[in-house]
Order: C-alpha cells, then structure tokens, then sequence
C-alpha cells in the first residue's frame, strides 16, 4: 500500500501531522474524519503531491500576482460563492487544500483568484484555515469567527454551508434596500433636471418675449421670472453654497458625535424612520441568528453584529446592552428597555432565553424582519414614487401655467 502524509485540525483548532499506509486517498479521508480531524492536505509519500485527480480542476494553474496587487475589488456575491462551493466539497469529503486550491483555479474574479491561491499556500504551510481568510481584507469578522467555530467543533461543512446561507440572504437583502432607493433617486434626478432646464433654458426665452410686448405681467408670472432671474444670477453663489453644505455635512457624520446625531435623527423621521429601523434590525438578527446557530457565544455574537448595523445609534444601543449581558442581565429583558426593539421580538428573546432555544427564535425573528424589509419596500414603491411623480407635475404645471398666462392676457385684449 502507499505512504500517505497527512495534515488536518483537531477541535481545538490544533494543527495534526502524520503519516501512515493507506489503501487510497478517499481511506486516508475516511480514516482522519473517524478521529475527529478536518483534512487539510493529504500528499503521497515521495509522489508529486499535486498530482491529483480533480474533479473540479480542468487545467494546471497558472501563476498569479498577489492578491494586495492585484486590481478590482470582492463582491459579497463572489464570497457567498466561495463559502457555498468550499461547503460542497469539505462535505464530499475532499480536503481543505485541495477544496481552497480547486475553487481558486474556477474563480471568475482576479482577485478572489489570487486571495484564494495565497489562502491555498498557508493551508499548505500549517496555517488553520480561519487565520488564512483573517488575512485578506475581503473576509469580514464575521466568515472568519465562524470558520474558527467549525474548525474547533469539527463541523467546518455545516457551518460553511450556514455561512453561504447568510451571505446569500444579506446579498438579497441589499438588493431589496437598493432595488427601494433606485427608482426614488431617478425620479428626483430627473425632477432636478427638468426645474434647472425650465429655470435657466426655457423661462428666460418667455422672457424676453413678454418684455417685447410692454404689458403688466401676472403676479404667478413675475414670481417665476423672478426665481428664474435670482438662479442665473447667483448661480455661482448657489453651486458655492450647496458644495459647502455637502461638505460640512460629511465633515459632521466623521464627527462621532454628529454622526451619533444623524444616526438617531434618521429613526425619527416619520414614516421612513420606521422602515430603516426595520432594515437596519434585519441585518442585525440575520448575523445573530447565523452566529449563534454555529456555536459563537452570545457576547462575541453581539459584538459583531453590532458591527454590522451601520448606524451609529443602534450601535450604541447594542454595545450598552452586551455590556449589561457581560454583567449577568438577560439579553431579552435588556433589549425591552430600548424603543428600536418590537416588544414581540423582545418576548421572543426572553422566552429563547428560559428555554434555551435561543438560536431557534432569533431564526423566527430573522424571518420576521425579512417579511417586515419586503413588506417596507413594498411601501416604499408605493409611497415615494407617486409622491415623486406628483411633485413633479406640479412644478412643471405652476411653471407652465405662468408663462402662458400672460398670452391668454394678451389674446383677450387683443381680442376685447
């Protein structure tokens, strides 16, 4: 029989050497997951080690530059993919190597590519598979701590395949987000334009046409004109001032403090301020809940969650009450105190904390937020774009209505 040398991890993230006779590569699998160990590399004593039968690998890979030089950026997409193809494999029982170093060869995206090839080499060289991905910039704290859990547990497939699952629903999710702002932030380009074309382009020429005749001009005409006169006129005043204004506005959200401001003001806004508290609820519970399903504890769980929010009161929120957790307090009964929780969620936490399910109600609560997120972008489509739309057809209507006044003035004298 051959001589197989192997390397795998044990569930305290240990890293196992060895080597022993096996019949093939698959027994050598077989025999390493019978004693607890996630395979990483498995190499036949003396062979070329490389050369292996892949299933997933078509041809010899070429070299590629760093991942730091090379150019594009990471999609979460790209990332989801990865996690769901590395679950598939490690499940088939194929080796940690061998997986990372197959996926990398079929990437798509340069850059995963060659982050995955430098993955591929420290996995080679000893390094747990979480400490390669903690690495690279593109895996977030959260693939990462998680990866860590499987490695320890011995369950590196299953949670790989949760890891995927979340990945996937938080791509939706900000499909969903951006699919609620496109349509609302063309219709108020547009609107912009047309009011800077009627402005600057076409209320000048009437004008000009009006004062050629020497008649008193109605009062909803002279406002116009006069708005009309007031932009061109300042025109370098008014690009100026609104360049000023985005620019103190980004300089106060780099404030903490202002930040702190414009993140609490936005959950007050009426209306929207309901909908982006439920956005930014469904993003939290969506990582609790995948965190907490594959062993993270509660505390770490919270911290990166929290990190995910991207709101800066919330975010205050959450690190008030994980401090009170860390104290001996319970999540549920801390998260009640806060109005940005809905008291069923707050409930359900409590009753996931007396009976120890707590992993099974933060997936209902997931669910719940991802109804309430479609069911708020449904309200979005159906609000702001006839809003939108309306307002738009007003100005234009005022405008219109103004300039052709003073013709219906002039055909009336001229006819009387």
């Amino acid at each position: 029989m051959p001589l197989f040398k192997y390397q795998a991890v044990d569930s305290r993230g240990q890293t196992v050497r060895g080597s022993r006779e096996f019949p093939s590569r698959r027994d050598v699998n077989s025999f390493l997951r019978g004693e607890g160990l996630t395979p990483i590399s498995i190499e036949e004593a003396g062979g070329a080690g490389a050369a292996i039968a892949r299933s997933f690998k078509s041809a010899a890979s070429p070299k590629f530059k760093s991942a730091a030089k090379t150019p594009g950026r990471v999609k979460v997409d790209d990332i989801a993919l990865f996690c769901r193809q590395l679950a598939t494999l490690v499940g088939a029982g194929v080796n940690l190597l061998e997986a990372v170093d197959d996926i990398s060869d079929m990437a798509n995206n340069p850059k995963m590519r060659a982050t995955l090839k430098e993955v591929a080499d420290d996995l080679r060289g000893g390094t747990p598979l979480s400490d390669a991905l903690r690495k690279h910039k593109i895996f977030t704290k959260t693939l990462t701590s998680m990866v860590e859990v499987g490695e320890r547990s011995g369950k590196l497939a299953k949670v790989l395949a949760d890891l995927a699952l979340y990945l996937e629903n938080n791509v939706k999710l900000i499909r969903k987000i951006k699919s609620a702002s496109t349509y609302p932030i063309f219709i108020g380009s547009f609107f912009i334009i047309v009011l800077l074309a009627l402005v600057i382009g076409i209320i000048p020429r009437f004008e000009e046409m009006f004062m050629s005749f020497g008649a008193d001009l109605p009062a909803p005409t002279k406002i116009v004109m006069g708005i009309s006169q007031f932009v061109i006129g300042n025109g370098l005043w008014l690009f100026l001032g609104i360049v000023f204004l985005v620019t103190g506005f980004i300089l106060f959200k780099k404030n903490p403090a202002g930040n702190l401001f414009y993140s609490k003001v936005l959950f007050k806004l009426p209306i929207f301020g309901k909908i982006y508290i439920k956005m930014v609820l469904a993003r939290f519970f969506q990582t609790l809940s995948t965190l907490v399903k594959s062993g993270v504890d509660i505390v770490a769980s919270l911290e990166i969650s929290t990190n995910v929010m991207d709101n800066a009161y919330s975010e205050s929120i959450m690190r008030g009450i994980k401090a009170k957790v860390l104290e001996g307090n319970q999540l549920g009964m801390e998260m009640e105190k806060h109005e940005i929780f809905p008291r069923m969620v707050t409930r359900m936490t409590i009753v996931g904390e007396k009976s120890g399910q707590l992993d099974a109600m933060f997936d209902k609560i997931t669910d719940y937020f991802t109804d309430e997120v479609d069911a708020a972008v449904a309200t979005i489509s159906s609000v702001i774009e006839p809003v939108l739309i309306i307002g738009l057809g007003f100005i234009v209507g005022i405008a219109v209505t103004a300039m052709y006044l003073p013709i219906f003035y002039l055909a009336s004298a001229m006819m009387g």
